[in-house]
Parts: structure tokens; C-alpha cells; sequence
């Protein structure tokens, strides 16, 4: 027989938690489910990230290509010394008052006081498609005869013509890259400062080509007149004398110089972008750091973690080995050759932050890659 009698509160309260709530080992369960989910999920959704900035930063490099092209059809006569692209800081000579050793900057808009600071390849990139105020290069073929050995007066509102000089079109569209102010860019500049970026306060706002994370996309202009017994050197020299290992007779193809704002160097420590993990305090931020310009072409096959060993033909690496490994060949007769020895260096240092790693998105041929 049914009883009919009203339930009592606990009672009441003890049916509803059976037919609604939860057990607290439920609760947990739920809980961990969600969590290994987010475990789970976490890096996958960052992988996905950083493959789409990957794809980003390849297209960037294959824009900056097309525009460097471009540029090479309309003002290449200009340009002989690094076979019609744009230069990268040491070279080549650009009038009376351009400085290579020191990597004077002639371009700043900066009316009756010109500016020549010292700045690098990545600030030249966009300062020769774009312009360093993104009105366009000015062609060396619109400037006046009289002007044309100042050129820091070429950029003024009115160098004394009583109106701007004409520019050439805009090889790369600001809207279809990214630029960061020198100042703005992400993580750590080198040290020390002052010798990296003797005049800091004159190019804070220059801008530089980033790739999607924000880093800076390093140029490198080949020089025309290298030869396959010197590689790279640490610096431009005004006599072209290079002296101190098997690598270092004749021009170079590359000057290590161009970028060391950057990449640092045997006394400078490089931009920390905010990405690399260091394990001391002295441990150099990019693994580029070093020229390996004293270095014979053995050492260069055989070597890790320097400039030269990067950008060498690992064909003729390869070559090389083994004709070393047989003694057929005396060292000194021996010769190397950088990837992309008529052309450039595009170079961004990919997800981890550091220039000369195997993650690296660069122009080098896919076989080069560190």
C-alpha cells in the first residue's frame, strides 16, 4: 500500500541531489577531463600560430623579392657594386660625404641639418623601396649635378631647388608589409649600446621590415666583385685589403658588418628579441654572431654557429669534404662560395628569436638551411 504521507525536508533534499547533483568525484573527474583537454589543445592552437606567422613571413619575404626586383630594373645603373639591388650598409660608396667604414646613413629627411648615422642592412631594405619617410627613393638620376655628392640634402623639403627632388615609385607598398621604428622593436637592444648605435637618438625612428613576429628582416647585398678565396669579411675596408686566414684574399662576397646591429658580433651582444632562452649571461643571443672570416675553407665545412658556415654553398662544402677527406687538394688551393653570391640575403630569425638556427625563414636555397 502506497503511503501518502508528505516528505519530510531531508528527505526531499536527498531525492534531489540523487535525481540532480553531482557526487564531488564527479566534480573532479569533469575537471581533469577539461584540463588534459587544455593540455591538449594548448599546443596544437600555438603550433597552428606560429605555422600561420611561418606562412606570413614567407610571403613577406617573397613581396620584399618581387620589390628588389623591381628596383633593380629602374635604378640598377646606380648600383653596380651589388649587381643592381639595393646596398646594405658598407657598400657600395655613395658620393663624397658617405662613409663605409663607419656605415653612414645618407638618407634621413632632415632639411638643413642632414643626419649620417651609423644603421644597418635592415634599415637600408626599406629605406631604398620605400623611402625612410614611405614618399619613395629618391633616384640619383633626379638629383641635381651639384647635390648629387650630399646626399643627406636629398630628402628636404627644399634642398635649394624650391622644391622636393622627384622620387621613383614605391617599390614596396607600405600596406602590404609590416615596419617597426627602430625604437619599437620588440625584446632587448644590443651591448653594448653605444657601439652598436653610436648615435641612438638620430635613428630611433627609422623604420626596419619585420616578419610576423615582429622581428627584423635582415639584408645582406652581395658584393660583385667577391672572390671564391674570401667568403665573408668582418668589415669593409676602404684599400679592399683583407688580411688574417686562408679566407681573406680578394673582395668578399659578404660583409658581416652589414647587420651586427642585430646579430651582434665578436663585441657586440646582439638584439634579444624576447625569445631566446640563454643559459648564461655571456652566451651570445644569435648563433650568426661570429663572421668566421679567419676561418680556411675546412674549418668553414666543419664549423657550427658562425656567419660564413650559414651561408656557405653546402654543394661545394660537400665537394670540398671529400677532396679533403682523399688529400687530393692542398688547403690553400681550396675555395669557397656563399648561397646567393650574385643576388642578397633575406633573413628573419622564425619562432625562437635567434638568427642561425634550423628555424629560421630566410631566402637561402631549402639545402643550405642550418
Amino acid at each position: 500500500m502506497l503511503d501518502h504521507r508528505p516528505l519530510g525536508i531531508s528527505e526531499r533534499n536527498r531525492r534531489a541531489d540523487r535525481a540532480y547533483g553531482f557526487t564531488l568525484i564527479e566534480l573532479l573527474t569533469v575537471v581533469f577531463i577539461i584540463g588534459l583537454l587544455i593540455a591538449i589543445l594548448i599546443p596544437s592552437i600555438a603550433a597552428a600560430r606560429r605555422s600561420a606567422k611561418n606562412a606570413v613571413t614567407k610571403s613577406t619575404l617573397r613581396v620584399i623579392t618581387g620589390a628588389l626586383e623591381m628596383f633593380k630594373n629602374d635604378q640598377g645603373k646606380d648600383f653596380q657594386r651589388t649587381n643592381g639591388y639595393p646596398p646594405s650598409f658598407s657598400h657600395p660608396r655613395i658620393g663624397t660625404t658617405f662613409d663605409p667604414v663607419k656605415g653612414q646613413f645618407p638618407f634621413l629627411p632632415t632639411g638643413n641639418t642632414p643626419k649620417m648615422p651609423t644603421v644597418y642592412g635592415a634599415h637600408w631594405l626599406p629605406a631604398m623601396l620605400m623611402g625612410v619617410d614611405r614618399n619613395g627613393y629618391v633616384p640619383r638620376s633626379s638629383v641635381p649635378r651639384p647635390l648629387r655628392t650630399s646626399p643627406s640634402f636629398w630628402y628636404a623639403d627644399d634642398p635649394g631647388l624650391g622644391k622636393p627632388i622627384d622620387r621613383a615609385p614605391l617599390y614596396l607598398d607600405p600596406g602590404a608589409t609590416r615596419t617597426l621604428a627602430t625604437e619599437d622593436i620588440r625584446g632587448t637592444p644590443p651591448d653594448p649600446l653605444a657601439t652598436a648605435y653610436p648615435e641612438w637618438n638620430d635613428i630611433v625612428r627609422l623604420p626596419v621590415l619585420v616578419d610576423a613576429f615582429d622581428q627584423p628582416v635582415l639584408y645582406y647585398a652581395a658584393n660583385k666583385y667577391g672572390k671564391p678565396t674570401n667568403m665573408v669579411a668582418d668589415i669593409h675596408n676602404l684599400n679592399n685589403e683583407y688580411k688574417g686566414g686562408i679566407q681573406q684574399k680578394g673582395q668578399p662576397y659578404y660583409f658581416h658588418q652589414d647587420n651586427i646591429g642585430f646579430t651582434g658580433s665578436d663585441v657586440v651582444k646582439g638584439w634579444n628579441f624576447g625569445g631566446a632562452l640563454l643559459k648564461t649571461a655571456t652566451e651570445r643571443v644569435h648563433k650568426i654572431a661570429i663572421s668566421g672570416a679567419e676561418l680556411n675553407p675546412q674549418q668553414i665545412v666543419q664549423g657550427t654557429d658562425n656567419f660564413a658556415t650559414y651561408i656557405a654553398d653546402r654543394q661545394m662544402s660537400s665537394d670540398l669534404a671529400t677532396k679533403l677527406a682523399g688529400g687530393g687538394l692542398a688547403e690553400r688551393a681550396l675555395s669557397m662560395r656563399p648561397v646567393n653570391s650574385d643576388t642578397y640575403l633575406l633573413i628573419t630569425p622564425g619562432p625562437d628569436g635567434r638568427y642561425g638556427t634550423p628555424d629560421d625563414i630566410s631566402n637561402l636555397p631549402a639545402a643550405v638551411q642550418p
